[in-house]
């Protein structure tokens, strides 16, 4: 694979947005001594999400010297990685610090070369194995997660929310990453998830649903057949950006089954909380679906018409029950436990913005982008597949009402290849732009 993939203007401009240059690839062996891979590089994936700690990269190597036993790499090497591209808006870039976690997929394609693919984890996630935690804690869910990041994991994570009250207890011999999970599964801001995660362009970040709805609208997607820029040979900036916007392929994985939603608490639930100290148990508290107030866009999921026998499914919450156990007298009077976080009310509906989130997730191809990312809020414009004369007669809109809308972006796979940048990236909603009770005629 060339370093560098499809065209650029005169004055050196990428007019596509499949095009990228490969900058930089080098390899530091346990030695210190440095190989440059730029001409033995054929594909690279790069894997983001919401639900990863850190990112995972996969780079496919065909060589002439089999550099695993030419170096002996004991797969703890580093790998500084640089991709680029020149656009009208100005430099695009990722610069990543990798380490090899692996080699897979080996192969002999001819008698002369050897194929395979390096994994590698970021450098976070290296250092994450050196380490159990089995200390005191006493602070914020936030603040515990940005100590241990800079103490352990000698990085730095951009925290973009608030995590309320200050907890206090001990980690219970846990590696780092793993101890920012356990974390947060007691941990809310106002009643949302809570998500750490890695971009390749922005870093660390820990930031919730509720920060992530305030965001603008990143980008609007369609599914449109024409390219009317090119076809009038518009600005080299038109161009690009048509084709950026443009979905190559689609697919919908539609979870709207009101019975299993219902199972895990989507639209009602009941918190249950006994006291171990004093062998009591709390008053329960119930939630309802109605009590959701953040959402992307503006129709909720169910209407007040829709039942589940003789019961509305807005009021059906018993058979979703969680329990919890408290000690009262563990630490004193105003000194919040692992557990406290969770509030009367906030694990539940953390736990339906959860569900209701995998209402409906799609899998989109697109045009790579180099500051597309998990977190980000995107929009759909699809059209409907429908006779055009009968979309004329009855007057309706072109656009698909149950596809089209905001979506939350939850994981990327960035693709560098011989036939340039693409991405796949996974996509869901937790509500829509049309009612889902068609009202009658």
């Amino acid at each position: 694979m060339s370093n560098i993939v499809n065209s650029t203007s005169e004055n050196g401009i990428v007019i596509t947005p499949k095009a990228f240059a490969i900058e930089k690839i080098m390899l530091t062996a346990n030695n210190g001594k440095e190989y440059n891979l730029l001409g033995t590089v054929h594909d690279i994936k790069i894997h983001e999400g919401l639900h990863r700690s850190g990112l995972f990269v996969e780079i496919f190597i065909e060589d002439a010297v089999n550099l695993p036993d030419e170096l002996k790499i004991s797969l703890n090497e580093r790998i500084d990685l640089s991709l680029v591209r020149e656009e009208y808006s100005g430099e695009k870039r990722f610069d990543l610090e990798l380490y090899i976690s692996g080699i897979s997929n080996y192969s002999e394609p001819t008698p002369s070369s050897k194929a395979y693919t390096l994994t590698c984890i970021s450098k976070h996630g290296y250092l994450n194995n050196k380490k159990l935690l089995n200390k005191p804690f006493n602070n914020t869910t936030a603040n515990l997660i940005k100590s241990i990041i800079k103490t352990h994991l000698d990085s730095e994570v951009d925290v973009r929310c608030s995590t309320e009250k200050s907890i206090k207890g001990i980690y219970p011999n846990l590696q780092p990453i793993e101890a920012i999970a356990w974390l947060l599964r007691n941990s809310h801001d106002n009643g949302t998830p809570i998500y750490f995660y890695e971009t390749a362009d922005e870093g660390l970040i820990l930031t919730s649903y509720k920060e992530i709805l305030k965001q603008d609208v990143y980008h609007k997607y369609n599914r449109n057949p024409l390219f009317t820029e090119t076809l009038h040979n518009s600005t080299e900036k038109g161009i690009f950006e048509e084709e950026r916007a443009k979905i190559r392929k689609i697919i919908s994985n539609t979870n709207i089954s009101k019975f299993e939603a219902t199972a895990k608490g989507a639209f009602g639930s009941v918190m249950n909380k006994i006291d171990i100290a004093t062998k009591t148990v709390k008053p329960a508290v119930e939630f309802k679906y109605n009590e959701l107030t953040e959402k992307l866009n503006d129709l909720p999921v169910i209407e007040n018409t829709m039942k589940i026998g003789k019961e509305k499914i807005e009021d059906f919450k018993n058979l979703k029950q969680h329990w919890i156990s408290e000690n009262s007298l563990s630490f004193g009077k105003d000194i919040f436990t692992y557990h406290d976080p969770i509030g009367e009310k906030q694990l539940l509906k953390r736990n339906a913005h959860i569900n209701n989130l995998n209402t409906n997730v799609l899998t989109v191809s697109l045009p790579g982008d180099f500051k597309f990312a998990p977190g980000k809020i995107i929009e759909l414009e699809i059209l409907r597949q429908a006779d055009i004369q009968e979309e004329l007669e009855d007057g309706r809109d072109y656009i698909d009402e149950e596809l089209s809308g905001k979506y939350l972006v939850s994981s990327v796979i960035h693709h560098f290849s011989k036939d340039g940048y693409f991405m796949q990236t996974n996509i869901k909603k937790d509500s829509f732009i049309v009612k889902q009770v068609r009202e009658n005629d």
